[in-house]
């Protein structure tokens, strides 16, 4: 059976939430919890008590409490994921999401919140892509300045950032790849092609390269 004094004083904590005194409320329901931690509602209460004031410490403590207390109140863990998301550490925020959709995996606003951070972290990637390439455009590593953008192109193909930056960097890169390849020997072309073939499953004509490679090591004496 609930505790009678426990749930007064959630109750009176209700009263204090809805009239917007929050400290008051958050006393009710920390005393509640002190009497019963088996219920989660007081400290989910609390919980979101903290997150009205904008204490998302406080709110990622009583919501890690209210898990606590029942590890399948799914509530607790969408409230401690809205802490973490607010406290910038997305990568906590998804392992809370997905634990509490291994709990209830059709839960709409663990879905919702799963769907909206996966795209916060592909924007924070892509972000982080651009300032490093930016970085090796400064010191004139264009190679790895493509190759990073490359990266971040895969996240967003339409992104103007990666579009604009590219567009003075791909020419470039081109121009040095000439210069690079025109440098080779036959052997050593053959093989390169026939490993860029592979990597994109090309394998037919990564044979071929490949074929053209050992010839040319035949002839060159270089067997094996």
């Amino acid at each position: 059976m609930p505790n009678a004094q426990a749930e007064a004083l959630k109750a009176q904590g209700n009263s204090f939430f809805k009239s917007g005194n929050y400290s008051a409320a958050i006393e009710k329901y920390n005393a509640a919890s002190e009497l019963d931690s088996t219920v989660p509602a007081y400290q989910s209460n609390a919980a979101a008590c903290w997150e009205k004031v904008g204490n998302y410490e406080e709110m990622e403590n009583a919501a890690r409490k209210c898990i606590a207390a029942n590890k399948s109140f799914v509530k607790g863990y969408f409230r401690l994921a809205t802490a973490l998301k607010h406290q910038n550490d997305l990568a906590n925020c998804i392992k809370a999401l997905e634990s509490g959709l291994a709990v209830q995996s059709t839960n709409p606003d663990l879905k919702g919140m799963k769907k909206e951070v996966t795209e916060l972290q592909r924007a924070e990637q892509v972000a982080s892509y651009c300032r490093k390439a930016d970085e090796y455009v400064a010191n004139g590593d264009i190679a790895n300045a493509y190759k990073t953008l490359e990266l971040a192109s895969r996240l967003d193909a339409a992104n103007a950032g990666i579009k604009s930056l590219m567009s003075k960097v791909k020419p470039k890169y081109e121009q040095m790849e000439r210069q690079r390849k025109s440098n080779l020997s036959s052997t050593a072309l053959h093989k390169e092609k026939g490993d860029e073939a592979y990597k994109a499953a090309n394998f037919e004509e990564a044979i071929v390269h490949y074929s053209a490679c050992i010839q040319d090591l035949k002839k060159n004496g270089k067997d094996g």
